[in-house]
C-alpha cells in the first residue's frame, strides 16, 4: 500500500516540531541557596537517627504550579548526628516539619497538616534548628570493649520518654550495631542477633555481646546501639515502629 506523500510531510512536520520544541534551552537560574541545621533531642543533645533518614518535610509555598493550591514538597536527609545541609535550594518561603521519626509529634496544634512545622524564608543560607522529644533516651553505661576471645561487648540502659497527650510506645527488641565505617549501620546476623526488650526493664542495664569473634583485627570499628519500639492501639501516630539510638563509639580492635 502506498502512504500519500500529504501524510508522511504531515508526520515529519509534527515530529520535527516535537523535537525541536523539546531541545529549547532551559535558562532559568540554579538553585544556588542553602538550609543547614540540626535536629537536637529534648536535652539539647544532638538527635541521634540512621544516616541519611529522611525525616524533615520541606513544603514550598512561595510558588505555585497552576493555581496557588499546589504546593511542592521534598525530604531533608539527615545525617547520624542530627545535622543536615542541603545547598541546592531556590529562593523563598517555605515550612519544613520533621516528620516519621523515632519522636513524639512536632508539631501539636496542626499534626502533620499543611501548615504544621517552621516557616522559613531561604535566601542566601537559612538555619533552621529543630528539638524533638524522642521515644527513648539511650544511654551507654559501658562502652564497647573486645574481650582476650576477640568478642565485642557493651552495656546500656533505656528511658522511656513521654510527651504531654501522646501515649509512651511500647518496646520491642535492640540490637548492637557494628560497621567498619562511620555511618554505623545494621550488621548481618552472623556476628549479632536482636533481642527482646519489654518495658520493664526501663532503667536496667542490658548487656549486648557478639555471638562470634571479631573477624577482622588492625582496625576501626563504629559502634552503636539502637532500641526498637512498637506501636499499639493509643499510640496511633506516625514514625512507629522506629528505633532510637545510642551516640556512635569508635573503637580500634589491635
Amino acid at each position: 500500500m502506498k502512504i500519500p506523500k500529504f501524510f508522511i510531510y504531515s508526520f515529519l512536520s509534527v515530529l520535527f516540531c516535537h523535537i525541536f520544541s523539546g531541545c529549547e534551552i532551559d535558562n532559568y537560574d540554579a538553585p544556588d541557596c542553602t538550609i543547614q541545621g540540626v535536629v537536637f533531642d529534648h536535652m539539647n543533645q544532638p538527635f541521634q537517627v540512621n544516616h541519611g533518614a529522611e525525616i524533615i518535610r520541606m513544603r514550598e509555598i512561595s510558588w505555585a504550579k497552576d493555581d496557588e493550591t499546589y504546593i511542592a514538597n521534598r525530604t531533608l536527609k539527615v545525617q547520624q548526628d542530627g545535622t543536615y545541609l542541603n545547598t541546592k535550594i531556590f529562593k523563598g518561603t517555605y515550612r519544613l516539619l520533621p516528620r516519621n521519626g523515632a519522636f513524639f509529634p512536632y508539631d501539636d496544634v496542626h499534626g502533620d497538616g499543611d501548615d504544621a512545622g517552621e516557616l522559613v524564608e531561604i535566601n542566601g543560607t537559612a538555619t533552621q534548628n529543630f528539638t524533638v522529644m524522642p521515644y527513648l533516651t539511650v544511654e551507654w553505661v559501658n562502652q564497647p570493649t573486645v574481650d582476650n576471645d576477640g568478642h565485642l561487648t557493651c552495656t546500656v540502659r533505656f528511658i522511656r520518654n513521654q510527651k504531654s497527650g501522646y501515649a509512651m510506645p511500647d518496646l520491642r527488641r535492640g540490637r548492637l550495631q557494628i560497621s567498619r565505617s562511620v555511618n554505623a549501620g545494621a550488621t548481618d546476623d552472623t556476628l549479632t542477633a536482636a533481642i527482646d526488650i519489654e518495658n520493664s526493664q526501663e532503667g536496667d542495664e542490658i548487656v549486648f555481646r557478639t555471638l562470634v569473634p571479631l573477624r577482622w583485627t588492625g582496625i576501626n570499628y563504629w559502634i552503636r546501639v539502637s532500641v526498637e519500639v512498637q506501636s499499639n492501639a493509643e499510640a496511633n501516630y506516625q514514625g512507629l515502629p522506629a528505633s532510637n539510638y545510642t551516640t556512635i563509639v569508635q573503637i580500634f580492635v589491635p
